[in-house]
């Protein structure tokens, strides 16, 4: 041995059960940074992906600018693609075969970035050549090499030859239209520059600051912000986005993380604590044979860094072996969508987190367990009095009960600065929990379409005119693959005046049937839903901070100037529908709406398909609407892709919570194992002169639950705030929903940290009850 150093490995080798508890503690925090900022990593390239698919891999666009300033934007070092798009759009009056179309003139590759895939023939080249989406390609028979002719307003055909077939957007499905695509050259040549609008679209490459970007566009190519229009959903998931909403979700989310960060510095820090203190007639003889301070301050310092060697590589390769798994998982249920995931993807910031918080951590948290043994004297070798001496005030409040329980309290208190971090360790594992589970409340509000009254096809009156008579809603729910046919009539400007009130105000008045009213269930905050639904003449009123409602209200009705009135029977939390200039929304049954306006026609059919025979039901709506000259809105794709994102969104939040308990109870489980075994000789002692095992286990578990106790206290005074303020964040500020208390997740953690608790105390309990009496006392 050529340096006391070399002390830390011989005593690492003669206490193997003891360092394996901090190796764990140390490899449970490393897993836990590397695994959720690795998740956080996947999860952004996933709906990157998902973006680009449903949004185009396009990052700004813009209008109104000049053939010289194109030149000098394609020309900028970090453009990757450009160029100009024009389109005509869906209701410009150009149609294929009695159907709308919507026209867009680029170049393949911008084509390309704006997500249009090819599934057969090749890109139009010549000014006479066109693509087409591959539903209205296949109603109408046309196939690559047919040719089409496209009618204009002013009753001009255009002849255009099909060279490709494009696959669908989710966009074109819904509003029933047909996909041209033609190039820049050949559009501007055959349509006149009144029926068309353009803008220039740019994608930049990677690493590119886009917002800097932009601002440098501004300034040297004189364009106005105005001008300027990002692909938001895309840059958000690029951490690229300028919205004032993104960016207060970057600042939550690095809230969250530093909650992390903190918490992994936490356990690491108890773990070191429990160690040194368990130690310290040890380091006590390093001092009687002449270490100094110095040196001892360097003997624990060098025993975090060694358990870092280990316990590091172990922790990452943890938190990689989780990531595997949930990309695998992702790409064998939904192969469709996560095709492009990596199944053996590494995350460089998941890996780089969880290395740096596992170095700096254990450098941190060795710096007062070091000063601690640095300050032993000799005497405490020399006297055997290695425990700490501290009193604690008012224990006379201890002793009210038995003393088994009583001496387990006191054991929990009596270290102030171990107290401190277990429960700070407790606390902010419900911290973390509290916080993360906002994200499922965002993403239920974010990710509306999948909601239970989504449709899967939409009949449409022309003009929103309620045109749909009853007879085609009958049509459509004798259709075989039909599994629900709801319907809605809407008076988009119905007067009313408030019980009492003088002041005239507008409302959406709107219908409901039995699915409607049933899944209006969830968001009822007062009244009656039955009500409404059953008796003619009663309303739902969905609430408005700036408008509140009344149950029992009165309402006098003015529809096309006759009188009338409603009363209010239920107020709802939300609905589907917006007012476009802010009338307030009544939701009535269709009795109370014929009875209120006199009128009798649908403004919407919404029909959700069964799996088997969907297509053919959809086959026949686009028969039947074509008929009767309704739009056919068909929102499958669009279903499809939002079920992608809800899909791998659920994965990355519940795997977020479900990584985040499991942690908390390993670290539980391993932080009240390490301080109870620390008193091991000390339950010897107590065997010796009488107290039973079962005293023994009871003072056990009585230390343990101060703990929980404390923690759990702690933990939902700092965590219901900081639900709250993610969900102010995230929620409130974008959909105007207020904060509800969060009983089932709060019930959730407190539950899982007891539970931990009671686990945690089995296996000192059992190592207590078989310790040997005589060894014990030989080993004070």
């Amino acid at each position: 041995m050529n340096s006391y150093l070399d002390l830390v490995k011989a005593y690492a080798k003669r206490h193997k059960s003891k360092n394996r508890m901090s190796l764990v503690v140390i490899l449970l925090a490393v897993a836990l940074v590397a695994t959720i900022f690795g998740m956080a990593d996947m999860e952004l390239q996933t709906q990157q992906i998902s973006m680009k698919k449903q949004y185009g891999n396009w990052h700004i666009s813009i209008r109104d600018i000049t053939g010289e300033q194109a030149e000098l934007l394609a020309l900028r070092p970090q453009a990757a693609v450009s160029g100009y798009v024009g389109s005509t759009g869906g209701s410009t009056g150009y149609l294929l075969d009695g159907k709308a179309a919507n026209i867009m003139g680029a170049q393949e590759d911008i084509a390309g970035a704006l997500g249009i895939r090819l599934t057969e023939g090749s890109y139009p080249q010549g000014d006479g050549e066109a693509l087409l989406t591959a539903t209205m390609a296949r109603t109408l028979g046309i196939g690559v090499g047919d040719g089409i002719e496209v009618s204009g307003p002013d009753g001009r055909v255009i002849p255009l030859t099909i060279t490709a077939i494009a696959e669908d957007t989710a966009a074109v499905l819904k509003s029933d239209q047909a996909g041209i695509v033609m190039t820049t050259h050949g559009f501007y040549n055959t349509f006149p520059p009144e029926d068309y609008a353009d803008r220039f679209y740019m994608q930049f490459k990677p690493f590119t600051d886009i917002q800097g970007e932009k601002e440098k566009i501004e300034e040297n190519l004189g364009i106005s912000p105005e001008q300027i229009q990002d692909n938001s959903y895309l840059l958000a998931a690029m951490g690229q986005s300028g919205d004032p909403y993104f960016l207060a979700m970057y600042g939550t989310a690095a809230i969250l993380f530093l909650f992390v960060l903190i918490a992994a510095i936490l356990m690491i820090s108890s773990s070191f604590q429990t160690g040194v203190s368990e130690r310290i007639r040890f380091f006590g003889m390093l001092r009687c044979l002449g270490a100094s301070r110095k040196q001892v301050r360097r003997f624990v310092i060098r025993e975090g860094l060694t358990y870092c060697r280990k316990a590091i590589p172990a922790g990452l390769a943890a938190g990689i072996l989780v990531i595997w798994g949930l990309c695998g998982l992702l790409r064998s249920l939904n192969p469709e969508y996560f095709a492009d995931m990596p199944v053996f993807g590494i995350s460089i910031p998941g890996i780089a987190a969880g290395a740096a918080v596992g170095l700096v951590s254990c450098l941190l948290a060795s710096l007062s367990p070091a000063k601690k043994a640095a300050a032993v004297s000799p005497l405490t070798a020399v006297s055997g009095n290695a425990e700490n001496n501290g009193k604690i005030k008012n224990t006379h409040m201890l002793g009210r009960g038995k003393i088994d329980g009583t001496l387990g309290i006191y054991h929990a208190l009596e270290n102030r600065k171990n107290l401190i971090l277990m429960v700070a360790s407790f606390a902010f594992s419900i911290l973390m929990f509290m916080s993360f589970s906002g994200l499922i409340d965002f993403m239920k509000h974010a990710i509306r379409p999948l909601q239970p009254w989504s449709p899967d096809i939409s009949l449409v009156s022309p003009d929103d005119s309620g045109s749909i008579d009853s007879g085609t809603y009958e049509k459509c729910k004798q259709l075989q693959g039909a599994d629900k046919v709801y319907g809605r009539m809407f008076d988009y400007a119905l007067p009313f005046s408030r019980s009492g009130g003088e002041e005239q105000e507008t409302a959406y008045l709107i219908s409901y049937e039995q699915y409607q009213f049933g899944w209006a269930e969830d968001t009822l905050l007062d009244g009656s839903i039955e009500e409404a639904a059953e008796e003619t003449g009663k309303v739902l009123a969905v609430t408005r901070d700036d408008s509140p409602w009344k149950v029992g209200e009165t309402l006098s009705l003015y529809p096309d100037g006759k009188g009338g009135q409603a009363e209010i029977a239920g107020i709802l939390g939300s609905s589907p529908f917006d007012s476009a200039n802010g009338e307030q929304i009544l939701i009535c049954s269709e009795e109370t709406f014929r009875a209120i306006t006199g009128k009798n026609g649908y403004t919407i059919v919404d029909v959700q398909l069964k799996r088997r025979g969907g297509e053919d039901a959809a086959l026949q709506m686009r028969d039947l609407a074509l008929e009767q000259g309704l739009t056919f809105s068909d929102a499958r794709k669009d279903k499809e892709e939002t079920r992608a994102i809800l899909f791998s969104f659920s994965v990355f939040v519940y795997g977020f919570l479900a990584v985040i308990l499991l942690i908390s109870v390993l670290h539980i489980i391993n932080n009240i194992h390490m301080s109870i075994t620390k008193r091991m000789n000390q339950c010897g002692v107590m065997r010796a002169i009488g107290m039973e095992g079962k005293q023994l286990l009871h003072m056990v578990r009585a230390e343990a639950f101060v703990y929980a106790i404390l923690g759990a206290a702690l933990g939902i005074l700092m965590g219901l705030p900081a639900h709250r303020f993610v969900y102010g964040q995230l929620i409130t500020s974008r959909w105007g929903t207020s904060w509800r208390f969060p009983m089932g997740q709060l019930v959730v953690i407190v539950g899982v940290t007891f539970a931990a608790t009671l686990l945690a105390v089995r296996r000192p309990a059992r190592k207590i009850r078989d310790m040997d009496i005589v060894d014990t006392i030989h080993a004070l």
